[in-house]
């Protein structure tokens, strides 16, 4: 009888160890699937990621280019109001000394022009 367990014994311990590597070699398939689906999602959100950060960095670099230039027109019109102020500045000096200079003269010749009108009243009051 020992020989008659023997003689099935080995053929069923085969049996059981194919049947297990098959299942093992069926899992490790699924696993390896699932792993390259996965990294050809990790590929695909990467280049996503790529092309959004070139999209981003085209706009920053738009972006940096327009401020750049409004920076300088902003201290050019600086410039400008700067030059502006100082010439109304001047000009404004220039009017005030003109100013003095046509009050200055026009106060002593009209007070002898009221002056003269009163001399000219004084004969017609004794007329």
């Amino acid at each position: 009888m020992a020989s008659s367990v023997s003689s099935w014994l080995v053929p069923v311990l085969l049996t059981v160890g194919s049947l297990f590597l098959v299942m093992n070699i069926l899992n490790a398939r699924k696993t390896n699937k699932s792993l390259v689906d996965d990294i050809e999602r990790a590929r695909s959100d990467v280049r996503v990621a790529m092309d959004t950060s070139q999209d981003c960095s085209k706009k920053l670099d738009a972006n940096t280019a327009d401020m750049t230039a409004k920076d300088q027109q902003l201290a050019s019109l600086n410039a400008d109001v700067k030059t502006l102020t100082e010439e109304k500045n001047k000009i404004q000096e220039e009017l005030i000394q003109l100013q003095a200079q046509l009050d200055g003269p026009a106060q002593p010749a009209e007070a002898p022009k009221e002056e003269a009108p009163k001399v000219e009243e004084k004969p017609a009051e004794a007329a």
